[in-house]
């Protein structure tokens, strides 16, 4: 992987697809670097999607564009209201999905998007990283480099853990 990249992020969970996305979606070319890509958006054992605090969560990031509720859509067993019988205040919906299906789609859904290059590989050690990134951004050096276990490094401008 010896192309630059503006930004690299780490990781492909919930808030990496969505950071990845965010930066892709504004003309960044970004490298999401996964330890495995088939386990991009992997889901936990208790795969829900909403409640009151997570569901507020999902809101604020469809409404800035992000895709975590439209997969939950494509991914969805089951869909509930919780506290029915309370006030609306409390009232919120919560998605059980099959958390196959949710990975299946997110890395639809990232694959398809033109300025993300996704990878498997393991960053060797994120601190020495980022402490290498801090002394070089320090001394005036522009361009920063992650450096993976195979000794390739993936040159970029910013860093997303």
């Amino acid at each position: 992987m010896q192309e630059r990249y503006d930004v690299v992020v780490i990781g492909a969970g919930h808030a990496g697809c969505e950071a990845a996305r965010a930066c892709a979606r504004i003309g960044l070319k970004t490298a999401m670097v996964t330890m495995n890509l088939d386990l991009i958006a992997q889901m936990s054992c208790n795969p829900a999607v909403g409640g009151i605090a997570k569901g507020h969560l999902v809101r604020e990031i469809d409404a800035l564009g992000g895709e975590m509720g439209r997969t939950t859509d494509r991914a969805a067993i089951q869909m509930k209201t919780l506290n029915a019988s309370r006030g609306p205040a409390v009232r919120s919906t919560r998605a059980q999905c099959d958390r196959a299906r949710y990975r299946t789609a997110m890395k639809q859904t990232v694959e398809a998007e033109p300025n993300i290059s996704a990878t498997a590989t393991m960053t060797r050690s994120l601190l020495n990283i980022v402490i290498l990134l801090e002394i070089r951004r320090c001394q005036g050096d522009p361009m920063m480099r992650a450096v993976i276990p195979d000794r390739s490094r993936i040159k970029h401008s910013f860093t997303l853990f």
